[in-house]
């Protein structure tokens, strides 16, 4: 099997961005040359577009998992999306990250005890490590704009 079919193989199973596809090709064995011609062609074809790739991700993550920016970020990087293209695709999000949490707390944390500092600071982690800013995590759990007595938020 060449690299171009291989390619394309590998895309029947799952999009994947130029990185991915040039670190999989190298790892079957193909040379540079190889590469670089067969990524030529999935680009100009649009088998491979990071753009295209970089919004899937976004919208699959919000939707999916409930991830905010900033993991949706990270996810991006790791895979190899250049810095614009992540920075553009938060920017054009459609979902705003506070109303996201407000349906998040009500579908999740509905009967919490907002009062028991121990409970706000397990919320707020729950949604820190899906990659929402403290700003809006304490905005959603305190119903009012975030940092406003922010050290009654805090456990000592």
């Amino acid at each position: 099997m060449d690299c171009r079919e291989q390619a394309l193989k590998l895309l029947s199973f799952s999009d994947r961005t130029e990185r991915e596809m040039r670190k999989r090709l190298a790892e079957k064995g193909f040379d540079e040359t190889d590469i670089d011609e067969t990524l030529d062609f999935l680009t100009e074809y649009s088998y491979i577009d990071d753009r295209r790739y970089a919004a899937k991700y976004a919208a699959d993550s919000v939707k999916l998992k409930g991830h905010g920016p900033g993991r949706i970020r990270a996810g991006l990087l790791q895979k190899g999306v250049s810095r614009d293209i992540v920075d553009e695709t938060i920017d054009e999000m459609e979902t705003d990250p506070r109303e996201q949490l407000d349906a998040a707390m009500e579908r999740r944390f509905a009967n919490a005890d907002l009062s028991n500092p121990k409970e706000r600071n397990r919320i707020f982690s729950y949604f820190a490590r899906r990659g929402y800013s403290p700003h809006d995590i304490w905005g959603a759990i305190n119903g009012r704009s975030a940092f406003e007595d922010i050290d009654d938020n805090f456990e000592e």
